[in-house]
């Protein structure tokens, strides 16, 4: 709605005289001006760069003269309603002409930027690139900051550390943030609607941010529109936010479907996978459902007969189809794996079909080298030829035919030449994955295996990869992607970790061991958890060894319900605090992972309050791998020396007295969330406690209580009330077995009376 939202056109001198705009054009319009605390210099030009023949163009804010007047009015935004200023450069008649448009947000503290090149000249040109935003002194911008040292740039979409402005001289995908220790500063990305990638490069201690249009073609007579990139002067938090809903609205984010669980073959097995032990495992699940639920398997690279050829090789004699039907028999969703790209080079489509394959600017074909997995190599197909979109269409369209209900695809490179030359490569991506949207049908659950964000398929999935493959021997790697970019999860899809295992080492596993030691493991099996899009293992589970750390599984199933996300965010270039808070009838308690990513041992300090827990207020510390209360703190809590690669996965639970009168819940065990996915209420009267949990977590643990009167066990419904131990002065735990699966449980407590305060 917002995108057509009628312009109210006003008048130079009313809008200039109300206010003094914080960001603006300069008097004669070739610079933008932006005043902001902390920043002691902030100007900018713009300018589109474009290809005429064999010269390369620039028009501009400081190329061309002001074409005009600035023109003012105000629209609406997803964020409320913007006061615009619009400038066109370039004398009438000019063959080029620039428009450039600033939207000040009133309700928010923000602008974008956003640009359009006019092509009035009677020949075509290609468009590479829009500087939106140049603020380096020798393009004619400016930026100072008091101390570059104190500033971070912290990469949002790609794997790249955070490192401060003095050292940063990286051109960055996308987006990133730019903040001081105070909190000075903003977020820098792309809002849409859809047209092109961005950038944000440092360079110098200054910057620019940028548009890659790709040398698409613009006709003449035609005009072509940048992207819109937002400046965000909010504080971090509230400024990802902003952005990566602004996004979510303009891209039309999928998020209806919720986190999901199971199991995959890839780490199991790679690519000698076969259809005996897709089998033993679908049994195993079928057979074992208080331990696996009834989740995903997911049928990864090696059952195809070819690359291009996506039908059932001779290691699975029945077919597919079949296989697909066996796993809905054991009451599972069958999952399969494509790289709808990649082509084997027998294929005899591409032989058929050379044009449709991708090739470079001078007419080379697209070619990767082989690999273990793939020994013959690949030819790449480019989506963007009609004969392609058949072809791909019919790969994800005969998978849902066959049965299968989740699909995960990988290796999404498109290439950069295509058959509309007026598409840029984000074009491109969008309808590929449009494409294999319609084929699949809306119930169909789509993952984009990724490794890094990307807004190429935001609408079309329901769950993106963000980091890069899990092996056991590489969890730190995947630690620093998959913390920076939870922010996208819940936005724009369900972020997928990729999977964990269920202990550090096993002899039945082919893929190796978490090199870096337990505390590596621990530290990995638990953020997955939190993550909270998808929690998937990739082990031989029907093997004895594996079969005695089942319950691993069992505590990370399903992901995490609350949304997560990691503090320090834009003013450390270390991830240490990552979790939640989570608000319930009965009391509301944060779960963070503290997490130490240096080489040395050293203790991770955790700000309460700016965790989300009240000011003040003395909490319950309890850690999940020992099952302990560990004490309380207020304000802050510090780890004590955490070894390198290591966490403490704690819950932090407000108590007004350790005296309570009435028991409060501090800890659990069945679940990593430690409460959130495994307990639905905990209900106390005078006499009695009662506590009712959800189908999720281990068939057997414990949860501990804190209360001042006795507790005994009264009464339970579909599990098993074990005992009721005191543990130490006013400490109880619950001992609990027989979980089901698939139904919700309950106990009840007897409560005894309040102590006589003057015989204690």
């Amino acid at each position: 709605m917002w995108r057509n939202a009628i312009v109210v056109l006003l008048s130079l001198s009313p809008f200039a005289a109300a206010e003094d705009p914080w960001v603006r054009f300069s008097g004669d319009g070739s610079r933008i001006v932006v005043e902001r605390a902390g920043i002691t210099e902030f100007g900018g030009v713009s300018r589109a760069v474009f290809v005429e023949g064999d010269n390369n163009n620039v028009v501009g804010n400081r190329s061309h003269a002001l074409n005009g007047a600035v023109r003012f009015s105000e629209r609406a935004t997803p964020f409320g309603k913007a006061m615009v200023s619009e400038a066109t450069y370039g004398e009438p008649g000019a063959e080029f002409q620039y428009t450039l448009i600033l939207k000040r947000l009133i309700e928010i503290d923000a602008f974008t930027i956003e640009a359009v090149f006019h092509n009035r000249s009677d020949r075509d040109v290609r468009l590479r690139a829009f500087d939106l935003l140049d603020a380096r002194k020798n393009s004619g911008g400016a930026f100072r900051v008091p101390d570059s040292d104190a500033w971070l740039v912290t990469p949002l979409m790609e794997d790249a550390p955070a490192v401060s402005l003095t050292l940063a001289e990286k051109r960055l995908k996308e987006a990133a943030l730019l903040y001081d220790k105070d909190g000075h500063g903003f977020l820098v990305g792309p809002v849409g609607p859809a047209e092109a990638y961005t950038s944000f490069q440092a360079v110098g201690k200054e910057f620019i941010a940028g548009v890659e249009m790709d040398g698409v073609l613009v006709r003449a007579g035609e005009s072509r529109r940048s992207e819109e990139m937002i400046f965000s002067f909010e504080p971090v938090e509230a400024a990802t936010k902003i952005w990566t809903r602004w996004v979510a609205a303009t891209h039309g984010a999928r998020l209806h479907r919720g986190p999901v669980y199971g199991w995959c073959s890839w780490y199991d097995r790679t690519t000698k996978i076969d259809e005996t032990h897709i089998t033993e495992v679908t049994r195993t699940i079928a057979e074992n459902p208080d331990v696996f639920g009834k989740g995903i398997i997911q049928i990864d690279d090696g059952y195809q007969k070819m690359d291009g050829d996506w039908s059932a090789n001779e290691k699975f004699p029945s077919g597919m189809e079949a296989v697909a039907k066996r796993i809905r028999e054991a009451g599972c969703t069958p999952g399969v794996w494509f790289a709808p790209l990649m082509m084997h080079p027998d294929h005899p489509w591409q032989k058929k079909h050379p044009d449709a394959m991708q090739k470079n600017a001078q007419g080379i074909s697209s070619f990767s080298n082989p690999n273990p997995f793939h020994p013959a190599g690949a030819n790449w197909i480019n989506p963007s030829h009609p004969e392609s979109r058949k072809f791909l269409a019919n790969i994800i369209g005969d998978a849902v035919k066959q049965g299968f209900g989740y699909i995960k695809i990988d290796f999404n490179g498109i290439g950069n030449q295509f058959v509309d030359p007026t598409k840029t490569r984000l074009q491109a991506f969008r309808e590929l994955y449009a494409l294999y949207r319609e084929a699949a049908g809306e119930e169909t659950y789509i993952l984009s295996c990724l490794g890094s964000p990307t807004r190429g398929v935001v609408g079309f999935i329901d769950s993106a990869r963000v980091g890069p493959d899990s092996h056991p021997g590489g969890f730190p790697h995947c630690l620093d992607s998959v913390l920076r970019f939870q922010i996208f999860h819940g936005e724009w899809w369900q972020n997928d970790a990729d999977v964990s295992y269920l202990a550090r080492k096993l002899e039945s596993r082919k893929v190796g061991y978490t090199s870096q030691g337990e505390g590596m493991w621990k530290s990995w099996h638990g953020i997955v958890a939190l993550t909270g899009g998808t929690a998937m293992i990739s082990e031989p589970i029907q093997m004895p060894d594996v079969k005695e750390v089942w319950r691993n599984y069992e505590i990370m199933r399903p992901p995490g319900p609350e949304k997560s996300r990691l503090l320090g965010l834009g003013k450390s270039a270390e991830n240490q605090a990552f979790g939640f808070v989570a608000s319930r009838p009965y009391g509301d308690f944060a779960v963070f992972n503290l997490y130490n990513p240096g080489s040395q041992a050293k203790p991770i300090e955790l700000d309460l309050t700016a965790a989300g827990l009240p000011a003040g207020v003395k909490c319950a510390v309890f850690d999940f791998w020992s099952n302990e209360l560990l004490g309380y703190a207020t304000g802050s809590y510090s780890t004590g020396p955490l070894e390198p690669l290591s966490s403490r996965l704690l819950r932090f639970t407000p108590v007004v007295d350790p005296n309570v009168d009435l028991p409060v819940l501090v800890g659990s065990d069945l679940h990593l969330t430690m409460g959130a996915a495994e307990v639905a209420d905990v209900r106390a009267a005078p006499s009695e406690l009662t506590v009712e949990l959800k189908a999720g977590g281990a068939r057997k643990g414990s949860l501990t209580f804190l209360s001042n009167r006795t507790l005994s066990a009264k009464s339970s419904e579909n599990c098993k009330l074990d005992s009721v131990e005191k543990i130490g002065e006013n400490l109880w735990r619950i001992h609990l077995s027989g979980r089901k699966w698939d139904s919700p449980q309950s106990f009840v407590l007897g409560i005894g009376p309040v102590p006589n305060v003057s015989q204690q």
